[in-house]
């Protein structure tokens, strides 16, 4: 429970509400509060009566939902733009003389519905016995940008809309695919960085790679099993008809591969990761690879590095007369038994293409293994912040649930970026607060509340109008249910 707003929070959201009227700037501050402090069960009530003296009808919170006036996504645009010109600012104060590293990382999440009536929901079909009912998604392309000092910023969501929604709002129907160009093609990235951009095999398109020509990236990627080899290194160079790109890996000599063994204390991007205290040891963040690399044209992509790895699986426990060498496991990629695709492997192989040839493989390896910090953004937006709580039967309400939460949790990268700018020095490997999770995060703002808390009443308590204005907050009703 809060008494008031802090200032700081206030002064996070003053530029984007200039223009919206006093209801609206009044509370937006406390609604995105209330959904960072709610508990872990989440309802309208909770969040309606977070705030002493912003109590309001549970019922006024599902109008602004569906309010709409409230533009969370262009607010949340403004936002993003304003955290990455202060996260500039102190980065460029500490790096000088080159670019500074970037990582975008594009990929798709699902909230799986049992509701049959709310809107834009996709029908999916992934159950073999015919007697289960179809899952049905909500489906939202999302991504996420990391500067070099560590700061996660979320881009501004994009989302996926049926063709029966498009029909019956009047929108443009766009793949995922294309949702995903728009977001490389709008992510505000500045003059002076060096852009890395990774997803998955799912991504891999012409419309993708040629956005990321257009603006300069760097693409990181499992490559697409059909994809072959081109006669010339022009993206637009006829190919190689039967010559596989993954296949051709197979015909690599065994002494064109080496060994790759990396932990935390010899990462190069450890700044990008983001780890619990209790995994910062050596032993838990062991890794070894087997790699190799060549350099090559592909079709469409033109002349890129194609790295063949191969990831050892410490977990997976070797029956007796079973091999541990990565030789015994190597075997066509592209024609993998779907039976087997479950089932833990000892080495597990993936094939890498980045589209410039100047990069180690090793380098190559470091920058896909950061791809992983957006599923743990996922899994802390769907658990922690508790995106999977909603219901509602507009979709419109459920886009501005969404842009709430990413207000929160950019609002919790910025107080990161305050603690930063506060020691004056580059973060330092290894530090628990450089590392926090989101849930690290809450916590701290839980402690930061408390302390808010704790002065608001101390300071009222000393005068005669202090002391009853906290009454009057006291004897206030609490919100409404019906």
């Amino acid at each position: 429970m809060l008494w008031g707003i802090p200032a700081d929070v206030n002064r996070f959201f003053r530029p984007v509400l200039r223009d919206a009227s006093k209801p609206i700037r009044n509370a937006l501050a406390p609604m995105v509060l209330a959904l960072l402090l709610a508990p872990h069960y989440r309802r309208l009530k909770t969040i309606a009566g977070m705030v002493l003296g912003q109590r309001v009808h549970v019922a006024t919170i599902s109008r602004r939902l569906h309010n709409p006036l409230w533009n969370t996504r262009d607010w949340y645009v403004g936002l993003v733009k304003r955290s990455m010109n202060e996260v500039s600012a102190y980065e460029r104060s500490h790096i000088k003389g080159r670019k500074r590293r970037f990582a975008i990382i594009i990929d798709t999440t699902l909230h799986a519905s049992v509701g049959e009536r709310m809107e834009n929901l996709l029908e999916m079909s992934t159950r073999k016995d015919k007697r289960r009912r179809n899952t049905r998604h909500h489906v939202f392309v999302m991504g996420i940008m990391i500067t070099e000092s560590g700061m996660r910023i979320p881009l501004p969501r994009r989302s996926y809309y049926t063709r029966e929604y498009c029909q019956a709002k009047g929108k443009q129907y766009r793949t995922q695919t294309q949702l995903a160009r728009m977001m490389i093609h709008d992510a505000p990235v500045p003059a002076d960085a060096d852009v890395t951009v990774l997803y998955d095999s799912a991504f891999d398109a012409d419309m993708i790679h040629r956005e990321c020509r257009n603006r300069g990236f760097r693409e990181i990627f499992p490559i697409d099993p059909n994809r072959n080899l081109a006669t010339k290194e022009s993206p637009h160079a006829p190919a190689l008809a039967g010559a596989r790109v993954v296949a051709s890996t197979l015909d690599w000599q065994e002494e064109e591969f080496e060994t790759l063994e990396l932990e935390v204390g010899n990462e190069d991007f450890v700044l990008f990761r983001r780890r619990h205290i209790d995994n910062l040891r050596v032993k838990k963040t062991f890794r070894r690879y087997v790699i190799a690399a060549r350099p090559a044209n592909v079709s469409k992509l033109g002349s890129c590095l194609i790295v063949a790895s191969y990831k050892e699986n410490l977990k997976v426990e070797l029956l007796e007369g079973q091999s541990g060498d990565w030789r015994d496991y190597r075997r066509s990629l592209a024609k993998r038994r779907k039976k087997d695709k479950n089932q833990p492997s000892r080495w597990n192989g993936k094939v890498l293409a980045c589209t410039d040839p100047t990069l180690s493989a090793r380098e190559v390896v470091e920058w896909y293994e950061i791809r992983w910090q957006i599923e743990i953004f996922f899994r802390e937006l769907k658990s922690r912040m508790q995106l999977r709580c909603y219901v509602f039967m507009k979709f419109e309400a459920v886009e501005r649930y969404l842009d709430l939460l990413l207000m929160g949790f950019l609002l919790l990268e910025t107080r990161r970026l305050d603690d930063l700018v506060s020691t004056g020095s580059w973060p330092t490997k290894g530090d628990p607060k450089v590392h926090w999770r989101t849930t690290d995060r809450l916590r701290n703002l839980e402690s930061w509340v408390q302390r808010f808390n704790l002065d608001y009443i101390s300071k009222r308590l000393e005068s005669k109008r202090g002391r009853a204005e906290l009454l009057r907050k006291l004897a206030e009703a609490p919100c409404q249910v019906a």
